[in-house]
């Protein structure tokens, strides 16, 4: 089941009155990326001021969170909740975890899809949960997602249909031998009768005399019924019984028979049961009831109509939502404790998750792999005003400026040694730059990278060109930013501002945020999600976690951090082996190549799939990392109402223009045919025109941008294909293949289609 966020803090409160004292009784489970560690250190920060024991265990992958269920879930008798940190949204978390009756489990997650399972299904993992009107879930447990709109703006249609095949297995049970045996009807009727339908046929009564007259025709007659029905002999050899909790690794995880899911790797499926309630079906004439193969032809389609819905909704690919520490901070404000400590957590989330290109989904035609959708815009927009809410500026001009200053050089230290505000500063796209040298950060930058081509001597070229043309020379540029000329630093984004245009850099600056340790330093969101980012990719795993961790500063953790900053040399091929570090390296990839696309002349350049492959000697494998910005047909309202928008449009201007030449054909009796004949020309030119601008027009709303089906993709060539696959990581379009089979595995991909 899922809460939707004006109940975040009803259920907080719930876990603070059912927590225990003396024992801990909350484990949290949470994933290595940036944006759950910061969740984790404000959920703890939260916990710690109400006193509650808890636990805090990180998990990399599936292989941790069995050994996690084993070690810490199934044998713990004092676990009363379990709070899962960007872990669990792809899964069926009561099917994958051992959950005592009476736990309940929060799966706080980014990834999208969400398995239906977890936010439709009932306490236990059975039945159809449902939500009061509170928004409050029953106090029995079970698995409850957090919902951040997506669910309950979105997913109407695949509630619904998740809900009627529900009620339709209550209903008669399994159904998936009713196209074989011969006592189909008398069957049906049976559990019919047993669940208490409103259809009860006698012998006397015409209906089944009918189906007796069916039953003892020829077998001839027999088949041409069953073909009239939608049913062959290739038919029911498809349709496989699927019985609950049967697990079959080598099966497709978007086969739905009944009710499929995916649990995690090796694409485990298995059939839900639900609760006994009755379905009632139309009737065609209201004097007499149906007769009972028109009644099980009819539920068949329903069921057929629903299974598409839900398999659809899987196929589209995989995404992001709202990153969950914003969620987190939602639950702070709910609770009356935000803060600038927790408001920067949520700022440096953020960051982390549009470092690695998780956008929420958007629906803007213009969406690359690098830029920002709307909905991401949207959650930025809050956080901005809560950073001028929570610091106003000062009366006097002291330490709480928390608005933008009217110069236009980057903040880099506080006005006081108690000044542990939060600003919005100007941020330019370059890497550390607070930190650095102009030349190193500007040479160091993704984003110049791909603009200026900084990989060839070409590209250095015109980077100094650039330098040249701001009147900026090398020798200043290699200073470190803080002992630069304060002119240079003053001037230095009008100059940008000036020249952008000119090198296509018209995103070079853009509004960042920093937070104060008073004379300790100043620091911003973009640069601390680089640095914890690289913490969690270089070094030992143990090691690494901690100090990606602790690198979260607080008030007056800022004191020793900087002996973190060491100069390593690492091997550029081991640098690339972690699949974060690896995604970064495709993200930068894919967008150097949609940049060299336009430059030869391409109209308009989204970016195409993209998979990188690094070699991990240690362990003999690869690891495969897909990306992609293709358009995938939508399942949401939003986008649904463009298309709906826009198909209505077009339909007035064609009944405009019929009713100009039908004016103008009553002027003109005497060229009737010829009138006809350019009508019939134009209608087809009008069709042809309508059909090609759908297919160019990505803002149409049945195409979404910034899906990745990938995921999809390596599931089913790794069932297809003899090749050793590895799916461990949470991400769906990560995986691991054996040295050996690289070649086959790449090549049953290439079969794929990637973009729908």
């Amino acid at each position: 089941m899922h809460i939707p966020r004006h109940q975040f803090g009803a259920a907080y409160n719930r876990l603070k009155r059912s927590s225990s004292a003396t024992v801990p009784s909350v484990l949290i489970l949470t994933s290595l990326d940036v944006d759950s560690l910061c969740a984790c250190r404000m959920l703890t920060r939260l916990l710690k001021s109400d006193y509650i024991p808890h636990k805090l265990h990180p998990v990399a992958g599936y292989q941790d969170l069995a050994k996690a269920n084993k070690e810490f879930i199934a044998t713990n008798d004092d676990l009363k909740f379990l709070v899962l940190l960007g872990v669990g949204g792809l899964v069926d978390i009561a099917e994958l975890l051992e959950l005592r009756s009476g736990v309940e489990c929060w799966v706080i997650e980014s990834r999208r899809p969400w398995n239906l399972q977890n936010i439709f299904a009932g306490p236990g993992g059975e039945g159809y949960g449902v939500v009061s009107k509170a928004g409050q879930p029953p106090e029995e447990g079970g698995v409850i997602c957090w919902d951040d709109g997506d669910v309950s703006d979105f997913l109407q249609p695949e509630e619904q249909a998740y809900k009627e095949l529900i009620e339709m297995q209550a209903e008669v049970g399994d159904i998936d031998d009713w196209d074989s045996e011969g006592d189909e009807d008398e069957e049906f009727a049976e559990n019919r009768r047993r669940n208490g339908a409103y259809v009860e046929e006698s012998e006397d009564t015409p209906s089944s005399t009918n189906s007796r007259k069916r039953r003892s025709s020829s077998d001839d007659e027999d088949d041409d019924d069953e073909e009239e029905d939608g049913y062959s002999d290739d038919d029911r050899g498809q349709r496989k019984r699927i019985r609950s909790g049967s697990s079959t690794p080598d099966s497709s995880p978007h086969a739905y028979s009944n009710l499929i899911h995916i649990h995690g790797p090796g694409a485990t499926a298995t059939t839900t049961a639900g609760t006994n309630t009755s379905l009632t079906l139309p009737t065609t004439a209201p004097t007499s009831a149906p007769s009972l193969r028109w009644q099980r032809k009819t539920f068949v389609q329903l069921r057929r109509k629903h299974n598409k819905t839900l398999t659809d909704y899987y196929a589209t690919g995989s995404t992001y939502g709202e990153p969950i520490s914003s969620l987190i901070f939602s639950l702070a404000s709910d609770l009356g404790r935000e803060d600038n400590d927790l408001l920067w957590l949520a700022i440096v989330g953020w960051e982390g998750q549009q470092m690695y290109g998780r956008h929420m989904h958007s629906f803007s035609g213009d969406q690359t792999l690098t830029s920002v959708s709307a909905r991401s815009i949207g959650v930025w927009g809050i956080l901005r005003d809560e950073v001028r809410r929570l610091n106003p500026p000062s009366v006097t001009g002291g330490a709480n400026t928390g608005h933008l200053s009217s110069n236009s050089s980057l903040f880099t230290r506080a006005t006081t040694a108690e000044d542990y505000s939060l600003r919005l500063s100007p941020e330019f796209r370059f890497l550390l730059i607070r930190h650095w040298s102009l030349y190193d950060s500007m040479l160091h930058s993704p984003y110049l990278a791909s603009k200026l081509h900084l990989w060839s001597e070409h590209g250095r070229k015109r980077l100094h060109k650039l330098l040249a043309t701001m009147g900026t020379s090398l020798q200043q540029c290699n200073q470190k930013y803080v002992y630069m000329d304060m002119d240079l630093k003053r001037g230095l984004r009008d100059k940008l501002e000036v020249y952008k245009g000119r090198y296509g850099l018209e995103e070079i600056v853009r509004e960042g945020v920093v937070k104060c340790w008073g004379w300790n330093g100043c620091l911003s969101a973009g640069d601390v999600a680089v640095i914890v980012g690289c913490l969690l990719e270089v070094g030992r795993s143990g090691r690494r976690r901690n100090q990606a961790f602790e690198r979260l500063p607080s008030r007056g953790g800022q004191r020793g951090s900087r002996r973190g900053y060491i100069h390593t040399p690492v091997r550029a091929d081991q640098a690339c082996t972690p699949p974060s570090a690896l995604t970064k390296l495709a993200l930068w990839l894919a967008e150097a190549i949609r940049e060299q696309e336009l430059e030869k002349g391409a109209s308009k350049s989204r970016g195409m799939p993209l998979v990188v492959a690094a070699l991990n000697e240690a362990r003999g494998c690869y690891i495969i990392v897909g990306t992609g910005v293709g358009n995938v047909e939508g399942w949401n309202k939003e986008g649904r109402k463009v298309a709906d928008d826009a198909t209505n449009t077009k339909k007035k201007k064609k009944k405009e223009k019929l009713k100009k030449k039908k004016k103008k054909k009553g002027a003109d009796d005497d060229d009737d045919e010829e009138e006809e004949e350019e009508e019939e020309e134009e209608e087809d030119d009008d069709e042809d025109s309508d059909s090609d601008s759908d297919d160019e027009d990505d803002n149409g709303g049945r195409k979404v941008l910034g899906r990745n089906r990938f995921g999809i993709a390596f599931q089913e060539v790794a069932n297809e294909t003899a090749a050793r696959v590895r799916i461990d990581s949470f991400e769906a379009c990560v995986v691991e293949v054996r040295k050996e089979d690289l070649g086959g595995f790449l090549e049953g991909l290439s079969m794929k289609d990637i973009i729908a």
